[in-house]
């Protein structure tokens, strides 16, 4: 084999810097001393060239080699110059065989003189600086065996052209050429000319690297008339197409890289075999297919990089077998299964990232890959301990990052201990127990420490606070305890991160603490839910953007030397659930992005947010004035702004509509009056949130073509008028929320093309017609929760339309709730929608609305005819309110398909005949009202309906059985279905004292520690994202528990 061209540079740079063959020619000198005249370079960054002079002899300059006293190789790399070598004595060095001018920035176009150097071989002029057009001078080089004219990455404009000569012409004489390295050239050209320019030309090359070089075209097969091809660089090119199966037939294939080429299609397995490959590089080829084929034991594979792909299938246990692996990176495919315990054999390894795909299991030990300096193995679905064995001898591991897995126990004292450890990343997994001190204090260089979001408890080691080059220590989430006093971190000199937030400590600061004025290089402090009780000074901390204070026990104003912090340079500041109650003045807030005020006692005049600010939430305060017409001024950047939960009253300011960005707007829960402004309904928002006010007048009919509204509420208003029409051009609506106005008008039919809508409440208003929408089929498939109630609407059910509704035909087994996101750069950031339901008497507010939660209220209007069997088709429905309408004939037997039903009102209709059977075994049945109609029979018996109270079933004349009396001449015996027989009138019910006692419990074990624990509640609502029903229906509440064990088990 021959020898590998860096090998070989390697050697010619020695050369160039020490061989010498005969003494210095004079005319060769005189050429170089004229060379460094002309040459512009920085003299304390040109050492070598400073040096030339006529003392010594030219063949010992530095750069210089000689044979018998002609100057035949020089390399004047990375010397910093910057011109000079236009006219230069360089072009009259005849006898140079080697040139090498890389890096450097010459500025200049490439002199066509460089014909006259015939005599060279190798020619680099990479990362030089040239700019303009390549001379057609170099194809004259017929010597040429190496030739290098890459330019800087792609992302960096090109000023070297390859257009005339082009590719062709310019490699048409190079016959001898074996190396050729084109890296950033445009060298776009027709279909496949570039395979056969050089396949018709360069018949011996070994090494082609033309890397983001504009090439679109697939590669041909013409290729392969290159038979000495062994390495292969085509990065960054975009050929949209499959990769050919004839790369398997380039026999001397040492290295294949083809990244981030948009190539698609299923990857050959075969290529993998190839007996002389080493590496392999496809990285960021997402819609890229295959799976790893069965590794032979001589396989000579040393690096395997995959990443960005769409691999799938489990690592076959032959991976063992790639004992010269030392780069593996399979980082962000589909790849699952378990870590085969082969991969103990990887014994060269020294970078391994399978993160962010699908595997499963424990981790396999890694003590013998004592070369491992990187390990990351986040965002998979590992389980299992981590025994501390696994780690030992690992003294090179610089980087371990295994976030967002499911791993548990103890967290492995071994890695506390290893000397080369810069960065430790174990958050949002189950590791419980204490931190293991960390060894060697004194010596450590570990600079991130993350274990946040785990299970982690006791007190945090001391030691932590002795690490000098810690700069990012999160602990947060967890269940640490005891006292932190925040003075202990001034021996954490690096320090730029520090969050302690959600565990069970208490971090002191004491009065006048100026404990942090020397550390001026945190970025970051967070300290949510640290019971706090005063601010920490900061008012030194010259570089901190991020502030988070939230959820503690601050009282008082908020000092106005808090927005100095940083400079003025504050970016994020959350304070949050504390019991602040205002400002002081005077104050000047600053370019902050995040504004987080939300949950205090804050009074007074509402402040008046930064342009800069994107995110400003001042709901659930006690702010009583009117919003500033000024307010929009610092809006201008915004794209969440909420006043919600305030007392503010007056109209809605005109500066709103200078919010050009804003996506949230929530103002609900006030007391605004006037009428809803036009330019609201022309704005780029997705959520508009105004219910709960005194608005009046109609919803202004002006939503434009481009209307991205997901949320429309506008419930307990007196809003007037009807639905406006341009509401149709709001296709991604999910929410529509016009209950408890004045509205009149039919129902929307017009809104059949928002194919997303979920929500729709027109409930308590004056609408009238039918509901039906004839010509229409499949409106509305997504729709979950229907409110229609106490209207005038009239006619029959329309059988054909409810049985579209698809969400409430089958339960898909998900906790999800409607949620709008507005920061897609920012995580976590999501507003989530609330509407108010009628559920067993009770009016409730869905503060989450799960995706699984199904409901139909019709009640209290005109409706008339047989109630429609497609109702029993809704298999999801969990309440089901018909009550207070003109229905007439039989309860569908259908009914008893709907097995997810909780709640059932057909009361006050003209209902008929008997009560179906298939009723009494819906099981989920927690009430059931069929009062004051023309039901006649025997009520059913079964495991639940004997309990429910006898008011559910009065009004119906003809109706006896338990619980009402029995029927006449009934000798009721107790069937084996029951679970007790019937009380007598002067006995307590049980049953249903029981049921009474549970809700109150129940909605006292769920709902009190969330009003009086403000921590329990910031921590239910905001980290785990539990169920926010203030009463669960009994179905949801025992699959969320089913659920939760899961989790947490």
């Amino acid at each position: 084999m021959r020898t590998p061209f860096f090998v070989w540079l390697f050697l010619i740079h020695v050369r160039l810097l020490h061989a010498v063959s005969g003494q210095c020619l004079s005319d060769q000198q005189s050429l170089l001393l004229q060379l460094k005249n002309n040459l512009k370079f920085h003299p304390t960054r040109s050492k070598n060239l400073v040096t030339w002079n006529k003392t010594f002899d030219c063949c010992i300059w530095q750069g210089v080699v000689c044979e018998e006293g002609r100057v035949t190789g020089l390399n004047l790399s990375n010397k910093s110059i910057t011109g000079g070598v236009e006219n230069s004595s360089l072009f009259n060095l005849q006898y140079l065989k080697s040139l090498d001018l890389s890096y450097n920035n010459f500025n200049s176009k490439i002199p066509p003189k460089i014909g006259n150097l015939a005599n060279l071989s190798v020619l680099n002029f990479s990362k030089a600086g040239f700019e303009g057009q390549i001379p057609e001078e170099i194809s004259n080089l017929t010597r040429l065996v190496a030739l290098d004219l890459s330019i800087q990455p792609y992302f960096i404009p090109s000023s070297l052209k390859l257009e005339n000569p082009n590719l062709s012409m310019l490699v048409k004489n190079l016959k001898q050429l074996e190396e050729l390295y084109l890296d950033g050239l445009d060298i776009t050209v027709r279909g496949n000319e570039w395979c056969q320019a050089l396949s018709s030309s360069v018949l011996n090359l070994r090494v082609l690297s033309l890397s983001n070089c504009y090439l679109s075209s697939p590669v041909d097969k013409s290729l392969l008339k290159l038979k000495s091809l062994s390495v292969i660089r085509l990065d960054g090119n975009n050929f949209s197409t499959s990769l050919p199966e004839f790369f398997v037939n380039f026999s001397n294939l040492v290295s294949l890289s083809l990244s981030t080429c948009q190539l698609n299609g299923v990857f050959p397995k075969e290529i993998f075999k190839v007996p002389t490959l080493q590496s392999l590089d496809i990285l960021n080829n997402p819609s890229l297919q295959g799976s790893l084929p069965e590794f032979s034991k001589n396989s000579d594979l040393q690096r395997l990089v995959l990443g960005n792909t769409n691999f799938s299938g489990a690592l076959p246990t032959s991976i063992g077998n790639l004992q010269n692996l030392s780069r593996l990176e399979l980082s962000n495919c589909s790849f699952d299964g378990r870590l085969p315990n082969s991969m103990t054999k990887l014994t060269q390894l020294v970078h391994f990232d399978l993160s962010m795909n699908n595997f499963t299991g424990p981790i396999p030990s890694f003590n013998m890959s004592t070369n491992l300096t990187y390990i990351d193995l986040s965002h998979n679905g590992l389980t299992g301990t981590v025994p501390s064995t696994h780690w030992e001898g690992l003294h090179k591991l610089v980087y371990l990052d295994l976030r967002y897995n499911s791993l548990n126990g103890s967290l492995p004292s071994s890695l506390f201990a290893l000397p080369s450890l810069k960065k430790i990343q174990l958050s949002y997994n189950k590791f419980s127990g204490q931190v293991p001190g960390v060894k060697h204090v004194s010596s450590s260089i570990l600079d991130t420490l993350d274990l946040s979001s785990n299970h982690l408890e006791g007190p945090v080691p001391r030691s932590i606070f002795k690490l000098k080059s810690l700069g990012i220590l999160s602990l947060s989430s967890n269940k640490f305890n005891g006292t932190i006093e925040l003075v202990m971190i001034k021996e954490l000199g690096n320090l730029t991160a520090l969050d302690l937030s959600y565990n069970d400590l208490s971090v002191n600061v004491r009065d006048n603490d100026s404990t942090l004025s020397s550390f001026p290089k945190i970025g970051t402090l967070k300290l949510a839910s640290c019971k706090l009780r005063r601010f920490p000074y900061l008012n030194n901390q010259s570089e901190l953007l991020y502030l988070d204070l939230s959820d503690n026990e601050i009282d008082g104003e908020i000092p106005n030397w808090i927005w100095n912090v940083g400079y003025g340079f504050l970016l994020h500041i959350n304070l949050s659930y504390n019991q602040l109650v205002g400002m002081q003045e005077p104050y000047s807030l600053p370019n902050l992005s995040i504004l987080d005020l939300h949950s205090n006692q804050l009074h007074g005049r509402i402040p008046v947010p930064p342009p800069s600010a994107s995110y400003i939430d001042f709901s659930n305060n006690s702010f009583s004035s009117s919003i500033p017409k000024v307010i929009g001024d610092g809006l201008s950047s915004a794209i969440f702004f909420s006043l919600s939960k305030n007392r503010l009253t007056g109209v809605l300011p005109d500066s709103i509509c200078n919010a050009s960005y804003l996506q949230v707007l929530d103002l609900s829960n006030n007391r605004l009056s006037g009428r809803i402004p036009e330019y609201l309904s022309k704005m780029t928002l997705g959520v508009l949130n105004l219910q709960r006010n005194n608005f009046s007048g109609s919803v202004p009919d002006a939503f434009q073509d481009s209307c991205a509204l997901q949320t429309l509420a506008v419930n307990e208003n007196s809003i007037e008028g009807q639905i406006p029409r341009s509401l149709a051009n709001c296709k991604t609506l999910e929410v529509l929320d016009l209950g408890n106005n004045k509205m009149i008008g039919q129902f929307p039919c017009f809104l059949k093309n928002t194919s997303n809508l979920r929500v729709l409440v027109l409930r308590s208003n004056n609408f009238q017609g039918k509901i039906g929408c004839p010509n229409i089929s499949g409106t509305w498939k997504m729709l979950q929760i229907v409110d229609l109630a106490f209207n005038n609407f009239n006619g029959n059910l329309p059988g054909r339309c409810l049985g579209t509704w698809e969400a409430m035909t089958a339960s898909e087994n998900k906790f999800d709730h409607l949620r709008f996101e507005f920061f897609q750069y920012y995580p976590s950031q999501f507003y989530r929608d609330t509407v108010t339901v009628t559920y067993k008497g009770l009016q409730l507010e869905l503060v989450k609305i799960l995706t699984l939660f199904t409901y139909i209220d019709f009640s209290g209007n005109n409706f008339h005819g047989k109630i429609p069997k497609e109702l029993g088709q809704l298999k999801a429905l969990h309440v089901l309110n018909l009550s207070n309408n003109v229905l007439s004939g039989k309860i569908p037997l259908s009914f008893g398909n709907m097995q997810q039903l909780e709640s059932l009102d057909l009361s006050r209709n003209q209902l008929e005949g008997e009560i179906p059977t298939s009723i009494a075994n819906l099981n989920f049945l927690a009430v059931l009202v069929l009062s004051y109609n023309q039901l006649y029979g025997s009520i059913p018996t079964g495991r639940q309906i004997q309990t429910f109270p006898a008011d559910g079933f009065k009004g119906n004349k003809g109706l006896c059985g338990p619980p009402l009396p029995n029927c006449a001449g009934d000798h009721h015996v107790v069937t084996d279905t029951l679970s007790e027989t019937p009380k007598a009138n002067n006995e307590i019910e049980w049953n249903l004292i029981s049921v009474e006692v549970g809700f109150i419990v129940g909605f006292g074990i769920v709902v009190g520690p969330l009003v009086f624990r403000k921590k329990w509640r910031k921590w239910y609502f905001d980290r785990l994202e539990d169920i926010a029903f203030r009463i669960l229906p009994q179905k949801l509440l025992r699959k969320w528990l089913s659920w939760k064990t899961k989790l947490d088990g």
